[in-house]
C-alpha cells in the first residue's frame, strides 16, 4: 500500500515537471531562448544612476551602451554630476559635448578591478574632432590600492557585471578627457605663458611631449608675476636658472590630485620634496593651492598653482 502511494507520488511529480516544460516551451520556445540579456544600462539602473541614463537617451546613445562587444563602462553617480564645476556644468546644454563626454566613458573590453594596473590606458569610443585617434582613460592605483582613478575620477563601486560588459561607479564625472594633447601642449593655456616659454627655454618642452607620465605643477601668469624684481632677474637669459625651475614642478608619474592624501611626499625631477598639505575642498601643494586641478594630458596630468616651487638656492 505505501509503495502504490510513493508511485502516485512519482507519477505526479513528473507530471507537473512536464507541465511546466510545456509552458516555457508555449511562451519562449525552450528554456534557452529566454531573454536573459542585462545590458551595462540595465545595471546602471539597477545602481540608480538616472542621470547618466537621461543624458544617454538624449544624446542617442543607448546602441552604444547595448552592443553585444565587450565593454567597460565607467558610469558616474548622480551626485558626480551635481558637483561638476558651473562653468563646465554649463557645457552640458550642449548635446555634443555631452556625447562625446559620455563616450569617453566607455572602453573597449571587460576590465575588472584586479586586472587595473597603475599607468594603464585603455581606448575609449570618444576621439577628438576631425582625429582618428581614440582617446586613452588612464587608469591609477595610489595607496596600495586603496584608491583607484580612471583619468583622475574614484572608482568606488567596482566590478557590476553586465552581459555586454562590466560598470564601474564613478564618484566623480571623467569631463576633462585629453582632448589638449600632451602636458606640453597643455601649458599653452593663457593663464600659462610663463610656464610654457619656462619649457621652451629650460629645454624641457620635448620631454614633456613624449609618452613617459608626468606630472607638471604650473604655476599660472598671476604667481609669477608676483615674484619679486630680483628673483624674476635671475631667469632673464639664463637657460640653466629656468631649466632647474621647470624641472622643480615635474614628477615622474601621474598624480591626480583625487589620488593625494595630507602629508603625501613627491620628489621633484629636480631632487626636491614637495609635501601634500591638505586635501579638505582643493588640495594644496607645499603652500601653493590647486586652483584648477586635473587637467588630463595623453602624458600625465597638470595642475594649475598659486605658487612658484623655487629651488633653495633661489629663494
Amino acid at each position: 500500500m505505501n509503495s502504490f502511494r510513493d508511485f502516485g507520488y512519482v507519477q505526479c511529480v513528473i507530471m507537473c515537471a512536464f507541465c511546466f516544460e510545456a509552458t516555457l516551451f508555449e511562451l519562449g520556445g525552450n528554456n534557452s531562448s529566454l531573454d536573459t540579456t542585462v545590458s551595462v544600462l540595465d545595471v546602471a539602473e539597477s545602481l540608480g544612476a538616472t542621470t547618466f541614463l537621461d543624458f544617454v537617451r538624449k544624446t542617442n546613445l543607448t546602441g552604444n551602451f547595448t552592443q553585444t562587444g565587450s565593454i567597460t563602462v565607467f558610469v558616474p553617480s548622480n551626485q558626480a554630476f551635481e558637483d561638476i564645476p558651473k562653468e563646465e556644468k554649463d557645457n552640458l546644454q550642449d548635446l555634443s559635448y555631452v556625447k562625446f563626454i559620455l563616450l569617453y566613458h566607455i572602453v573597449h573590453g571587460v576590465h575588472e578591478k584586479r586586472s587595473f594596473r597603475n599607468e594603464v590606458q585603455y581606448n575609449s569610443e570618444s576621439r577628438q574632432e576631425a582625429q582618428s585617434e581614440l582617446l586613452k582613460v588612464r587608469m591609477n592605483v595610489y595607496h596600495r590600492g586603496e584608491i583607484i582613478t580612471a583619468s583622475g575620477s574614484p572608482i568606488i563601486n567596482f566590478d557590476n557585471k553586465a552581459t555586454n560588459g562590466m560598470v564601474h561607479i564613478l564618484s566623480r564625472v571623467m569631463y576633462l578627457p585629453p582632448s589638449f594633447g600632451s602636458i606640453t601642449r597643455l601649458t599653452s593655456l593663457p593663464i600659462t605663458r610663463y610656464v610654457s616659454y619656462g619649457l621652451l627655454d629650460g629645454g624641457l618642452a620635448e620631454k614633456l611631449n613624449r609618452k613617459e607620465p608626468y606630472t607638471l605643477f604650473a604655476p599660472s601668469d598671476l604667481a609669477f608675476e608676483a615674484l619679486p624684481n630680483k628673483t624674476m632677474d635671475l631667469f632673464i637669459r639664463n637657460k640653466t636658472a629656468i631649466h632647474r625651475l621647470m624641472e622643480n614642478h615635474i614628477l615622474s608619474g601621474t598624480y591626480f590630485s583625487k589620488g593625494m592624501e595630507a602629508n603625501d611626499t613627491f620628489k621633484t625631477m629636480l631632487g626636491e620634496t614637495l609635501t601634500v598639505d591638505s586635501i579638505k575642498g582643493n588640495v594644496t601643494v607645499s603652500g601653493a593651492l590647486l586652483v584648477l586641478p586635473d587637467f588630463t594630458a595623453t602624458n600625465g596630468v597638470v595642475h594649475i598653482t598659486t605658487k612658484v616651487f623655487l629651488p633653495p638656492d633661489f629663494c
